[in-house]
């Protein structure tokens, strides 16, 4: 819904999150953060200064979450001029992505919509076709998105467009994770947003090109992290 204008907006949302971390509040993840003593010289070498407050935080969460990009994916390859980087399925695939007009809205090297100054979303309306069967069946209108941000009831149902970058892991599909294969994630866009029916065959082909999407992760070296006052490892 576009609440978050940047990658450390968005890093505190999931803190004090009753679904995710949990905390009661953000100050009490400070407080627990500021307690232990080892994060204190770590924050003045990356900030210059030892305050540990929400902001520095937010920082180094959003510092971090940035080196996780996933280029070198068999369609980067494609895209370079590697023709044999994808096979005869998923070119079809990605003619019947631009065919069934899928690059209205996901367009660009994210396939997230054109490129626009950081903080401002591309947004579209989900549903738009709200005749289409699956708008009851996964309840895709009882959301209103954007609206809850502004306010404004011209925004009713707006959603920011996401990137299909690494799709294929990001089940289930959809802002309420109504909707649990690709497959029919596919079916549900073309039916809500272009009022199309793909066949079996379509689809298929369609989701053989999102996998061509996903790229190879970061190796990750887990630092072990500074200690918590009166608590020890068993």
């Amino acid at each position: 819904d576009g609440r978050a204008a940047s990658l450390e907006d968005q890093a505190k949302g999931p803190i004090a999150n009753p679904i995710e971390m949990g905390m009661p509040s953000l100050d009490d993840a400070v407080g627990r953060i500021a307690a232990m003593p080892a994060y204190a010289p770590l924050f003045k070498r990356a900030f210059g200064s030892q305050t540990i407050d929400a902001d520095a935080i937010a920082k180094a969460i959003a510092a971090y979450e940035r080196t996780l990009i996933t280029p070198g994916s068999a369609y980067d390859r494609f895209a370079a001029g590697d023709a044999s980087a994808l096979n005869e399925q998923q070119k079809r695939g990605l003619d019947t992505f631009a065919a069934t007009g899928c690059t209205a809205c996901h367009s660009g090297a994210n396939f997230s919509g054109p490129p626009l100054p950081v903080g401002t979303g591309f947004f579209m309306r989900f549903p738009t076709f709200r005749d289409s069967p699956y708008v009851a069946k996964y309840q895709l209108d009882a959301d209103k998105g954007r609206e809850t941000v502004t306010g404004k009831p011209q925004d009713a149902n707006f959603w920011r467009v996401p990137s299909l970058r690494n799709l294929v892991y990001t089940a289930p599909y959809f802002h309420n994770g109504s909707v649990k294969s690709l497959p029919e994630a596919v079916r549900v866009m073309a039916s809500t947003q272009l009022n199309k029916q793909l066949g079996d065959n379509e689809v298929a082909d369609i989701v053989a090109f999102l996998e061509t999407l996903g790229g190879p992760f970061p190796a990750q070296s887990m630092p072990r992290l500074p200690p918590t006052p009166g608590d020890m490892l068993e």
